[in-house]
């Protein structure tokens, strides 16, 4: 089959890819190819959560409607293993909500992808990128379909990686993985209720569960539970147990309420921000977003938001020069931006999560925040972020301001 030229070629289209897709297409990019190895839609090994900064980037996408028919959050609760808890709901807040959707994969990143097809990439889900080269200004990627094994191979003048934490393309670009020390590992299953749990976040931190590392409990609103455990890696081998032991405490721990569904217990590695690759290469026009970025927030575990800011930025930074050809600058000012908001955010969140993998710390920061709910908010914000990015306070003023309380 001859080669096929695209002026973009986007592996991985989960939302860090379907977003820059969009973004670029929004843009009047002339031709986007969207691979992944999956076809759409599929399922991903993530809590559900969708946080509120995600709101901000669907609006300027025009792609509201993939929250149509869910229910946003209306509580949100942490409990420490001494017995602190704190719980915000919907009537406490005074501000704008820090919270957001519990959706499944499935369904929000279906949504996105199908938006991106809708508007004009080309659709290349179920072809696996096998291997890359660039050469002569423009890169040469070896394709395989995932159901018949048949090849192609086609061209594209800027390549990026969006294809998850064990991205082909970062290996490519000689982008080594992140080492244990900033690595999580993750389990979760799905549960149903009868009645179904309201649209509510739970994160539990509790004996037999390690620490640094939580338990989950997300639930859309519609039946449908996501239930997990998440530790880091050095702390999994410490504590020798199987994952799914240690997730078996947790169910434990919740009671018998739910109804598992064991064939969607599956696990899921996630490189943390604190050790993030290079983002953009300008001498190959190429660059990486999301999960192959270790674009994933240190304490939460959660990369949806800043995949997609990173894929929207980059979409419209590409997107600007395309009549020039001038991408070695636009990919440049991607990197550039996106580090100089998001570093700071992500690097305090990292020295957060040290501080709160001490229980008599995180019982502090919990009883402190279940008795002033802008507190609260503000951990929140800067856990998860919020409609205008990040939260703005910084971490000596959380720590002061939980010392006070």
């Amino acid at each position: 089959m001859a080669d096929q030229h695209y002026s973009f070629a986007i592996v991985g289209a989960g939302p860090a890819g379907a977003t820059c897709a969009n973004a670029l297409l929004l843009g009047g990019a002339a031709s986007v190819a969207l691979i992944d190895r999956s076809r759409f839609p599929r399922d991903k090994v993530c809590g559900d959560g969708i946080g509120p900064g995600v709101i901000a980037i669907l609006d300027a996408l025009g792609l509201q409607h993939a929250l149509s028919g869910h229910v946003r959050v209306g509580q949100l609760t942490i409990t420490s293993p001494l017995g602190g808890r704190m719980s915000l709901g919907g009537t406490q807040i005074r501000r704008r909500s820090p919270l957001g959707y519990v959706i499944r994969r499935v369904t929000f990143d279906h949504a996105l992808s199908a938006a991106a097809l809708g508007r004009g990439a080309t659709d290349m889900t179920g072809w696996g990128l096998e291997a890359a080269r660039y050469e002569d200004g423009r890169w040469h990627l070896a394709m395989t379909d995932s159901d018949t094994a048949t090849t192609r191979t086609i061209t594209a003048g800027v390549l990026v990686g969006a294809d998850g934490a064990s991205s082909r393309v970062r290996r490519i670009l000689g982008q080594r993985f992140n080492r244990d020390n900033n690595t999580c590992i993750a389990i979760r299953i799905l549960a149903t209720t009868d009645p179904p749990v309201p649209a509510l976040q739970q994160l539990d931190v509790v004996e037999g569960v390690p620490i640094p590392g939580y338990g989950w409990l997300f639930s859309t609103g519609q039946g449908v539970v996501n239930i997990g455990v998440a530790t880091d890696i050095p702390t999994y081998k410490a504590d020798k147990r199987h994952l799914k032991q240690i997730l078996k405490t947790y169910e434990d721990y919740l009671g018998g309420q739910f109804v598992y569904d064991a064939q969607t217990c599956r696990t899921q590695i996630l490189p943390l921000a604190s050790e993030m690759p290079r983002l953009a290469f300008p001498h190959v026009q190429a660059a990486l977003i999301g999960d192959a970025a270790s674009m994933i927030n240190p304490v939460t575990g959660e990369g949806i938001f800043y995949g997609m800011e990173a894929g929207l930025r980059l979409g419209e930074k590409l997107a600007s020069v395309q009549n020039s050809g001038d991408y070695a600058d636009a990919l440049v000012a991607y990197e550039r931006e996106f580090l100089r908001t998001f570093k700071p955010h992500l690097r305090g969140n990292f020295y957060l999560r040290k501080l709160l993998g001490r229980p008599v710390l995180l019982e502090r920061m919990v009883r402190a925040c279940s008795e002033n709910s802008d507190l609260c908010c503000d951990y929140l914000e800067y856990m998860m972020g919020n409609e205008s990015g990040v939260g703005t306070k910084p971490l000596y003023r959380l720590a002061l301001d939980t010392l006070l309380a």
